[in-house]
Formats: C-alpha cells, structure tokens, sequence
C-alpha cells in the first residue's frame, strides 16, 4: 500500500514516501551490503521512479529521505521517532547552492560523488580528502600559497560519467596527498567553513566504512550514525534481504 507522505527538498523538490515493494527491496538486497550508497541511490530510484534523481540529490538530502522513509515504516505515521534526533532544522530556500571563501567555492556533496567515492574509499582519511575532492572548485592556491595547476579546479557536475568523475577525483586526491601536513589543515579548515554554511536537513561525517549522520540530539549526542539502505526491513523480509546480501 502506498502512503501520500511526502517530504520537501532543496529547490522546491518534493518526494513521497510510499512503501517499498517486495521485488525493489529484492533488487536493493542483490547489491553488496559495502556499497550501501549505490543501495541507496537504488532505493531512491524505485520509491521515486526517476533514474536520475539520486545522483543530483546532496548528500544529505538522500539520507534525509532514507531516515524520513525509515520513520513512517517503523512508527506507522506516529509523530514520535527516533529520527528527531538526527534532523537539523532546515529552511528550505536559505541553504545556498554553493559557498565562496576568497576564490574557492564550497559545493554540495552529490549522489553522483558518493557513489563514486566508495568504491575508491579504503579509510575515513580517503573519504575526507574525496569529499574535498568533489566539493571545492576554484584556486585552491590562495589557501596554500604558490601556484599549482594542478590545485586549480573546476566543478565536479552530477551529469559526469562516473569514469570522468572517478579520474577527477582521484587526480585530486594524488595533489591533496602531496601537499604539507600545514597547507592540508588549512585547506580542510576553508572546507569545514563552506560545509558549515550549506547545512541541511542532516550533519554528514565519514568513518572508514562511509558516509554517517551525526546525532543532533538526546543521549551521545554529538556520535556518529551508519544509516543503511535496508535496515528499515522487518520479519521474512529482513531476513530474505540479509540472505541475498553479499
């Protein structure tokens, strides 16, 4: 049965929230269990019959879809959920597409990146220099000094082919790899500055197996959450689901 719940995104974006099929869960669950974006990116695909949407989505707003879908499935439409916890307030049409510090943008982490990051991500080092990777473009020689080409960047659009977005990514990660320990803090101090003004829905950190969601509230406050793209599943088919899992 389908629900007519539905929730709002950046830019005026709404997305319902019906329950998930027996067969799209069945899909989800054939793809490994490491590769919960690409799950999630999957989810999103079959709740909102849109191929494309997931890779445009930030980051954030893919899980805020994921925890929203998870809430009404385990609470059955009661105004009580643990998903309070982990929301951020958000008004809509204030987050900015984008931040500028000096003549570096900030830009918003995309399902297109995410899911081309964990399949290059060995450890929450290899995430942090990724999503720097994805998310600042401009002259990154005005925060370190001198002038590299290499440092100078352009966007990373979600309508890459993942093979462009997979060389761009990792070409930048070989730069950030080689620069001194001081001019990589400075760099990440520039980084947490901009992510800090695009906050929505959702605070976003990284551990060595991925993405997480930081709690906003309640007891440990403040700790790191993993949400998966099917943990929301009960009964024959959570335990079908686990069985095809890889």
């Amino acid at each position: 049965m389908n629900t007519a719940l539905s929730i709002e995104l950046l830019q005026k974006k709404h997305i319902s929230l019906p329950d998930l099929e027996i067969g799209q869960a069945i899909d989800i669950a054939q793809i490994p269990t490491a590769m919960n974006e690409r799950r999630l990116s999957a989810f999103i695909t079959h709740i909102s019959n849109d191929p494309l949407l997931a890779g445009r989505l930030t980051a954030q707003e893919r899980y805020y879809i994921l925890i929203s879908h998870q809430a009404v499935a385990q609470n059955r439409y009661s105004a009580v959920s643990d998903i309070d916890e982990y929301v951020t307030e958000t008004i809509q049409h204030d987050v900015p597409a984008e931040h500028q510090v000096g003549d570096v943008s900030i830009n918003h982490l995309l399902g297109a990146h995410v899911c081309v990051l964990e399949g290059i991500c060995q450890n929450v080092y290899d995430w942090l220099a990724g999503q720097v990777a994805c998310q600042l473009s401009g002259d990154l020689n005005s925060i370190v000094g001198g002038y590299d080409e290499a440092l100078n960047w352009d966007d990373l659009r979600a309508d890459m082919t993942e093979a462009e977005l997979n060389a761009t990514i990792q070409a930048r990660v070989a730069t950030l790899n080689k620069l001194s320990v001081d001019n990589f803090n400075e760099i990440i101090l520039t980084y947490n500055l901009g992510v800090s003004h695009l906050q929505h829905f959702v605070v976003l950190g990284c551990e060595n197996n991925g993405l997480t969601i930081i709690k906003q509230g309640g007891d440990g406050i403040d700790e790191p959450a993993r949400f998966l793209a099917l943990s929301g599943l009960r009964g024959t088919a959570e335990r079908l689901a686990e069985c095809l899992a890889g």
